[in-house]
């Protein structure tokens, strides 16, 4: 058991490696599905070219839990506001207050999307209040590999803790790579 713990963590480590490398090859591409696992936080771009992936950060629990389901794209806006609590940010460039950071791709269930953040190390975590965030540089990378109707599957892979602490302490040595300047 615990040499497919350890395959699996090495599966995750090696699948957001490859992603993360073939990014660059990507432009031009269009994602035929998008899938986001909520235990391993990370979303696939399907493309005829392949598959890329991106960390996320995913809802809490109970009602602020990212929904398991199927939907589709409805809208997409570069440099959203955002309506928060009675109150209404400017896009991310002139507040940095603002929660969706450069890029809103709304899906089929209102409310519900993929979008940046104003908090790149919540990135890997169970902390949103629903909607998937990635970084900024990633979510402007699919925002155009993704068209309207596009499908979105939301899954979630029992995993165990332990395993799931490891993939989290991956993630954050992810950021720490970007704050210290290096490719990702």
């Amino acid at each position: 058991m615990r040499c497919y713990r350890r395959w699996l963590v090495y599966m995750l480590v090696l699948a957001v490696a490859l992603g993360v490398m073939a990014m660059p090859s990507a432009r031009g591409a269009t994602a035929s599905e998008v899938l986001v696992d909520k235990s391993f936080h990370v979303t696939l771009l399907r493309t005829a070219g392949g598959t890329l992936t991106f960390p996320d950060a995913t809802g809490t629990i109970d009602d602020s839990a990212t929904p398991v389901g199927t939907y589709k794209v409805t809208e997409k806006q570069a440099d959203p506001n955002w309506h928060w609590e009675g109150k209404v940010y400017a896009p991310y460039l002139r507040d940095k207050a603002n929660g969706l950071g450069v890029r809103w791709i709304g899906i089929s269930l209102p409310s519900y999307g993929l979008h940046g953040t104003n908090d790149p190390f919540s990135i890997g975590k169970d902390v949103s209040h629903g909607c998937i965030r990635h970084e900024n540089a990633d979510v402007t990378r699919a925002f155009s590999m993704i068209p309207t109707g596009t499908l979105v599957k939301i899954i979630e892979t029992p995993i165990p803790q332990q395993t799931e602490d490891m993939v989290t302490d991956f993630l954050e040595l992810y950021d720490l790579l970007a704050v210290m300047g290096g490719s990702h």
